[in-house]
């Protein structure tokens, strides 16, 4: 048996796996190692596996991921969370349509907490909506703005998610961090407009609400200092070169660390429970790292990185054809699985053929990532849609559907904008200290 149909039918069989909920570092490092043996021998695959193992847990590069992860725990257990969604509705709920902006803006800041947006959609389900249905709000725009508002979280920083295609594709994750800057400006003032121009035509409806009084504003920005402080510390650093990725993933888990303690909202448990928390999280990403490693050698080994880019050589001229056929496979993908398990699988495979076509890695990053969660959200059967359906039986599915369709409409324009305009993306990261 040759070694690129033992790849391709390794490729497929990882895929069977995730599908039938096998976890994703089971499938692939089992598909993995079976792989390589066939090619190369147990004795082999085996060693192999041994030094695959060692070199993913004791990478420095990785080393901000617990500590990234750690923070993200901290701030949960500090209830910032919460009080993100509290106060944005406080500060924005008298306007028309006011909610929906606060369950977008307090999603993409539980989803930089949480680094899962169905996690984020399966919270925010539970605290956003029954909000917005007493208000008065369509369930469609409610029900919308809850499954879109889950995408976001995950490129903001610090993003697990982008942390760990660094890894893999070998690139800066510094760089890719500063490059999520745009496309994120850009993501939340196309939801906004996603949300005002059906209120706008008529087709959804969101009554406003009566304006909070001066005190009550004051404490709701008070409120928004904390997440807003720690965001600002970690991209300014990152900025001006004052930390490396490594020291701002540090410097951010203490500055939280210091500010549950100080405002005596971490008590000695929560702190405990974010210690058991974080290790627990980390052991599942170092083994989902080591099983996307053993998957990526035997892919190497069997050439099907190589025999793609040859079939896509007719391509390689034309990048922009490239990326069109890359974001048709994602959006595919994202009716069927979560967002890392598609860059595991892909990654492998399209960064050789996105280098051929001379398409920077840096920004094949970020566009990756948006695109898989576009999948996410994409009609008829994106996973963000069904844990909202599972969490929240009485919406139907039709009402889903007509209610995130301006977000998808939305993520289109900004896939687009960063592929006319690359510099929205590579802009930041070349021009940074």
């Amino acid at each position: 048996m040759s070694g690129l149909l033992v790849g391709g039918l390794g490729f497929v069989a990882a895929i069977l796996m995730i599908l039938l909920e096998i976890p994703v570092a089971v499938a692939l490092g089992l598909v993995g190692l079976a792989g390589s043996a066939l090619i190369i021998g147990w004795t082999g695959a085996v060693a192999i596996g041994a030094t695959t193992f060692w070199d993913s847990v004791t990478n420095y590069t990785l080393t901000m991921l617990p500590l990234f992860v750690l923070m993200g725990n901290l701030a949960a257990h500090c209830g910032l969370s919460g009080r993100l969604y509290r106060s944005m509705a406080t500060l924005l709920g008298h306007r028309r349509g006011g909610l929906a902006l606060a369950t977008i803006g307090a999603s993409a800041g539980f989803g930089m907490i949480s680094g899962s947006s169905l996690a984020t959609t399966a919270t925010m389900g539970r605290i956003a909506l029954p909000e917005m249905q007493v208000a008065g709000y369509s369930r469609s725009l409610s029900a919308g703005s809850v499954a879109a508002g889950g995408t976001l979280g995950i490129l903001i920083p610090p993003s697990t998610v982008l942390v760990i295609y660094a890894f893999i594709a070998e690139q800066s994750i510094r760089s890719l961090l500063l490059a999520t800057v745009g496309p994120i400006v850009i993501a939340i003032t196309l939801y906004c407009l996603a949300i005002w121009l059906p209120l706008w035509l008529g087709w959804s409806s969101a009554p406003e609400r009566a304006r909070a009084v001066g005190a009550e504003r004051r404490q709701a920005l008070a409120e928004l200092l904390p997440p807003l402080g720690i965001f600002g510390l970690i991209m300014g650093g990152l900025y001006t070169g004052l930390f490396t990725a490594n020291e701002t993933a540090a410097i951010g888990a203490a500055v939280v660390l210091a500010y549950g303690m100080l405002s005596r909202r971490l008590s000695w448990p929560g702190f405990l429970d974010a210690a058991m928390d974080t290790a627990m999280t980390c052991g599942a990403l170092y083994l989902v790292l080591v099983g996307a490693n053993l998957f990526n050698f035997f892919l190497a080994l069997s050439g099907l990185p190589f025999s793609l880019t040859g079939m896509f050589s007719g391509l390689l001229d034309q990048p922009l054809l490239v990326i069109l056929l890359m974001l048709a496979i994602y959006l595919v993908l994202g009716t069927l699985m979560d967002s890392l398990a598609m860059l595991l699988l892909t990654v492998p495979l399209f960064v050789p053929i996105a280098q051929a076509a001379g398409i920077d890695l840096i920004w094949f990053g970020i566009f990756a990532v948006m695109v898989v969660e576009m999948g996410l959200i994409t009609p008829p059967v994106g996973m963000n849609l069904f844990v909202l359906k599972t969490t929240n039986p009485e919406i139907e599915m039709i009402e889903l559907w007509r209610g995130v369709m301006p977000f998808v409409l939305a993520d289109l324009v900004r896939v687009g904008l960063i592929i006319a305009l690359p510099a929205l993306v590579t802009w930041l990261p070349l021009h940074a200290f």
